[in-house]
């Protein structure tokens, strides 16, 4: 069904008509003042709502897919999102302050993901009576991947080509091109892209593989040697194995919670000492027993 277009003042609408023909949801512009740009080939469905305070600026690019977004734009602000990125169902987009959000050209935005410029409420000083939580603007570069029900705060900086694991919250910065992972997200691993498309999948893990014990000499000569790699591996399989339980699982339901409780154990211990492993296996292990409590 078209969309449904409610200009209730002056101002400058440049909508492709093929948007408006072919979409579906509702697009509502409050005062005067205001510019909403929506490029050709953009598509809305299963009722997306966008609505514009006075004086604002939306732009969005040339092949965006809006799915059941939610946006409000509150009155003097600016919500600019960039060519052929996506949108999945139920998110939300608020800049309900001055402070703008960016989202630059072909980002995929996963089910669920949230963005927010402020708290949405004050928190006040008792001595002074000042608020304390101003709002922040939040930008999102070129290529981003965020994950389902991802949480963007006010004062987030995601660079170009990063990815950003399902249920984090992200408030500061992460640099370009790594994985964050968590609440509050941490990269978890440097040097990455993503593809949309699945690769071909050789089976093995590339971060454990290389963290793996190692003589000096790049060899594993002698017992000592062999009992490192040993160990190496025990650890490995300890974590790969409740990891693998978890991500499949997201639940306890259907699994043995007696060995599901003897996993986690055994990937406590075998978490390393320091590196990004360490982090993102510690990130997942605390939702295994999130899991595990919930259940």
């Amino acid at each position: 069904m078209p969309v449904r277009l409610l200009n209730n003042g002056n101002n400058k609408i440049q909508i492709a008509q093929d948007f408006l023909d072919k979409s579906d949801g509702t697009i509502t512009i409050n005062g005067d003042g205001s510019h909403v740009l929506i490029g050709d080939g953009a598509n809305a469905f299963e009722r997306m709502s966008l609505t514009c305070g006075p004086s604002s600026t939306v732009h969005i690019g040339h092949g965006v897919r809006l799915a059941s977004v939610q946006i409000y734009v509150c009155p003097h602000s600016k919500l600019l999102i960039g060519h052929h990125s996506a949108f999945a169902n139920e998110g939300q987009v608020y800049v309900h302050e001055t402070k703008p959000i960016t989202i630059g050209h072909n980002c995929l935005i996963s089910e669920g993901v949230n963005f927010w410029v402020s708290d949405a409420h004050s928190i006040i000083d008792l001595d002074s009576g000042r608020r304390i939580n101003p709002s922040r603007p939040i930008h999102v570069g070129h290529r981003v991947w965020l994950g389902r029900n991802v949480s963007v705060f006010k004062g987030a900086h995601i660079g170009d080509g990063a990815i950003i694991g399902a249920q984090s919250i992200v408030s500061g910065v992460i640099p370009g091109n790594t994985l964050a992972y968590g609440s509050p997200a941490r990269v978890v691993r440097e040097n990455v892209s993503w593809d949309i498309n699945l690769l071909p999948d050789d089976g093995s893990d590339p971060v454990l593989s290389r963290e793996r014990p190692r003589p000096a000499d790049g060899s594993a000569r002698g017992a000592e040697g062999r009992l490192a790699l040993a160990e190496a591996n025990y650890r490995t399989e300890a974590v790969q194995t409740v990891l693998a339980a978890v991500l499949a699982c997201q639940s306890w339901r259907g699994l043995d919670r007696k060995k599901f409780r003897r996993l986690i154990g055994e990937a406590s211990s075998a978490i390393p000492d320091e590196g990004p492993a360490s982090v993102q296996h510690a990130v997942l292990l605390a939702e295994a027993r999130k899991v595990l409590w919930l259940g």
